[in-house]
């Protein structure tokens, strides 16, 4: 005689139960898009960055510094990449409900308590991607950027240029 194999009922209601509750708080995780905007607009701040010490690199001038310059919109941050008077490329990104805020010494507090970053801010980098001011005497600390939104992300501008997400290091 052959034994018949196969589940139980018990057991298939079990796997169902237990399907229905993962998957409902699965869902969860797909429902808000707002949770994502501090990343995003962390993610489009970051390829700036990187694209002005970039271009620092490539263009190296030795009269006319490359200089990102962010300013405020109303709804959009409005980020200006320039070498001298000529504009290389704007950038618009959405604020929707995230909070810019920086420190240049403040590279662990929470984000909310950093103060908002005061706005129209300039970056300048030179022909070998440092970071320096208008004047091109040479910025020696980091700037952190924390963008605060449903969750805090952390962007670092080192004093070599280079920026990178996470926190600064003292």
């Amino acid at each position: 005689m052959q034994s018949i194999k196969g589940f139980t009922l018990i057991e298939l209601i079990v796997v169902i139960i237990l399907l229905s509750i993962v998957s409902a708080l699965g869902i969860g995780l797909f429902g808000a898009p707002s949770s994502y905007t501090a990343r995003l607009s962390s993610d489009q701040w970051l390829s700036q960055l990187r694209l002005s010490q970039r271009m620092s690199l490539v263009k190296q001038s030795a009269s006319e510094l490359i200089a990102l310059s962010v300013t405020d919109s109303g709804s959009q941050w409005v980020l200006d990449l320039q070498q001298g008077a000529t504009s290389i490329g704007v950038q618009s990104i959405d604020k929707e409900d995230v909070v810019l805020r920086g420190s240049t010494s403040d590279f662990s507090g929470p984000c909310a308590g950093l103060p908002a970053l005061p706005l129209p801010i300039t970056w300048y980098f030179d022909g070998y991607g440092d970071r320096v001011n208008a004047a091109r005497i040479p910025i020696n600390t980091n700037q952190r950027l924390c963008f605060d939104g449903n969750q805090d992300v952390d962007i670092c501008i080192a004093p070599s240029g280079y920026a990178y997400r996470g926190a600064c290091d003292d």
